[in-house]
């Protein structure tokens, strides 16, 4: 907006109604489409003065000419010109804005007006109409999975977003696109797949792996019993939380902690009996406290 036309945001519609008037009443119309084009608003009672005033012909001169459109004059102009003809007219000027702002969603369907239907967050209409290309541009991913665009989905790489849907998670499963199948752990509510059928999925199609990278470590240990990958990753301090004692190596693990932590250690060595251990490192405190006085004597030694 220029300084003309915030100029202008000081003048009431009334008295912008009252300078326009008196140019077409005065038959001053290329003056009154100068003003016009810089900033005074048109309304119907400036359109309507054009008309009875044998100014028709510069009607349309004038809504192309306008920077300031009244609402107001859309419906005057249906019942002036008839809805088509005032519909073709605006999107002929390309009116992006005040077509946003008067069209209807049904008219706006019609002449295929996709981007504005979607400026206008209208993207469950789109959808009904077959417009995925302009969801996807807009980023509504889930509404395409949710229509069952599941192949569209796949053509454009959306695998993550088919987690929404239980036909989407079966077409994952197919896919084998086991990070995206595990990623459906976040939307059961959505899916119809539980957490543990996911879970077990992934494990019995040899996903082992991914189940530790994603820290499933109730999963693997204490339903699976499946140590492999935290004894291959030397994750001591897990196996032992779930009582796997007799696959830690002891020394490796008191060595991997700092020493505010060593202490951790040692308890869990006395969780798991590893006496030797414990009269290894002089635990005597330990030893004495566990009734071990055979090894808290051999402690000292």
């Amino acid at each position: 907006m220029n300084d003309y036309e915030k100029r202008l945001d000081y003048l009431t519609p009334e008295q912008h109604e009252k300078i326009l008037f008196y140019f077409i009443k005065k038959g001053k119309i290329e003056t009154f489409l100068k003003i016009v084009s810089k900033g005074y608003g048109l309304t119907p009672f400036i359109l309507n003065a054009l008309i009875d005033f044998g100014y028709e012909a510069v009607v349309q001169q004038a809504i192309q000419s306008s920077v300031r459109l009244a609402n107001e004059c859309y419906p005057f102009l249906c019942s002036y010109w008839g809805e088509k003809k005032t519909n073709d007219f605006l999107i002929s000027c390309n009116y992006v804005n005040y077509i946003k702002e008067n069209f209807s969603d049904k008219t706006l369907v019609e002449y295929h007006l996709w981007d504005i239907l979607a400026q206008k967050e209208k993207f469950f209409i789109l959808a009904q109409h077959g417009q995925f290309d302009v969801l996807a541009e807009y980023k509504q991913y889930l509404i395409l999975v949710k229509y069952g665009q599941l192949d569209y989905a796949c053509h454009k790489g959306l695998f993550q977003f088919l987690a929404f849907t239980k036909a989407g998670m079966e077409r994952l499963i197919q896919l084998k696109k086991w990070k995206e199948v595990f990623g459906g752990t976040s939307f059961t509510s959505f899916n119809g797949f539980s957490v543990s059928d996911i879970l077990e999925i992934l494990y019995d199609n040899g996903m082992q792996e991914l189940l530790f990278a994603m820290c499933c470590d109730d999963f693997l240990l204490d339903y699976k019993k499946y140590t492999k990958p935290y004894i291959e990753n030397k994750k001591w301090g897990t196996l032992a939380f779930f009582g796997f004692y007799d696959v830690i190596d002891w020394e490796d693990y008191l060595g991997q902690v700092i020493e505010s932590k060593k202490e951790d250690v040692y308890k869990n060595a006395v969780a798991a009996k590893n006496w030797e251990f414990l009269a290894k490192h002089e635990q005597h405190k330990l030893l004495f406290k566990a009734k071990q006085f055979k090894w808290w004597w051999k402690s000292f030694h």
